[in-house]
């Protein structure tokens, strides 16, 4: 019988002896039914004060059965519990430790620091794109609700270096700050910058008035969700479809329809070749809406131009293409 089971059938079986012991006695004594609970849980319990005894044969031959069966409730009650509260424990630090062995032989992942509605999102869409990640969050609700959906989540105070060591931060692709305070991310940047000076940050800013700091704190790029979320806000009034074609582009939930960011190698395929020869619309249906070349942007480059090495493309199209045109960038 499974533990939880077990709990059940001993708390019903300790309600069940108290009521009819409640009863009994009150019947057979003629006590109200506190002074017969009273005696009916010292019983039970072997405590035996004798403060309240039956005077009655009938009673006192329904309190010996009681006595009998109370100690073997009781003693099955006190064994199931313990068992189910040990068995959790168990549970609890082999599944830790099940987590830990599989984060130390995660590489080219994404340290999420910060596992609440910002850092949990982060998680969704990595899982989602199937990129390792692991979760550093402190508070244990919320490592908790995490690994009720399955999230890779190890606790930890992301702001020290040891956890991010932990999570791997050596082996790591970059690094997520996600925490409520611009002074943690704050923090969290500069500790793994200096962990790992090559390593990419994506910083998180609570106030856009700190998103400079974050910069040259060592964060790669500072997204501020307020100011995102109300420049979405104004222009899903003033440009609605704008707005809904974008945001499919990015989350692909309503189309068949995805941006992609492919970086270009110098043994790639692709190299030293226009986009109109390297990407023929007849045999990869994707569109290459702008090539990153250093600091500025090609937008909406014409078919003619070549594409570099180290260029880094900016492609539409959907999920089948793209996988396929990826290929290509290897």
């Amino acid at each position: 019988m499974e533990s939880k089971q077990r709990i059940y059938v001993a708390v019903f079986s300790l309600l069940a002896t108290i009521v009819i012991g409640v009863f009994g006695l009150s019947a057979l004594e003629g006590w109200d039914l506190f002074e017969a609970l009273w005696c009916t849980v010292i019983t039970m319990t072997t405590t035996g004060f004798g403060d309240r005894v039956p005077q009655t044969t009938g009673g006192k031959s329904f309190l010996m059965i009681i006595l009998i069966v109370g100690i073997s409730v009781v003693a099955y009650s006190v064994s199931s519990i313990t068992e189910f509260l040990i068995e959790s424990q168990i549970a609890n630090v082999a599944g830790r430790r099940k987590i830990m062995r599989q984060i130390q032989q995660l590489e080219n992942h994404i340290i999420i620091c910060g596992g609440g509605r910002v850092g949990s999102n982060v998680a969704f869409i990595l899982r989602k794109e199937q990129v390792p990640y692991v979760v550093v969050e402190a508070d244990r609700e919320i490592i908790d609700s995490l690994d009720k959906f399955g999230y890779m989540c190890m606790p930890g105070d992301a702001t020290r270096d040891e956890a991010l060591i932990e999570a791997g931060i050596m082996r790591a692709k970059g690094i997520v700050t996600a925490l409520p305070g611009d002074a943690y991310n704050l923090y969290v940047t500069l500790t793994a910058r200096a962990l790992r000076p090559d390593i990419k940050i994506v910083a998180r800013a609570e106030r856009p008035e700190n998103a400079e700091k974050l910069g040259r704190a060592g964060a790669d790029r500072v997204i501020s969700p307020e100011q995102i979320g109300g420049f979405k806000m104004a222009m899903g009034m003033l440009k609605p479809n704008t707005v809904d074609l974008i945001t499919n582009l990015f989350s692909s939930t309503r189309y068949n329809l995805q941006m992609e960011e492919m970086s270009v190698s110098e043994s790639s395929p692709l190299a030293n070749k226009s986009i109109i020869d390297a990407l023929n619309r007849d045999k990869y249906n994707v569109i290459v809406v702008s090539i990153i070349r250093g600091e500025v942007p090609i937008l909406n480059p014409k078919g003619v131009e070549i594409i570099q090495p180290d260029d880094i493309l900016i492609v539409v199209g959907s999920e089948h293409e793209l996988r396929r045109v990826e290929d290509l960038f290897v």
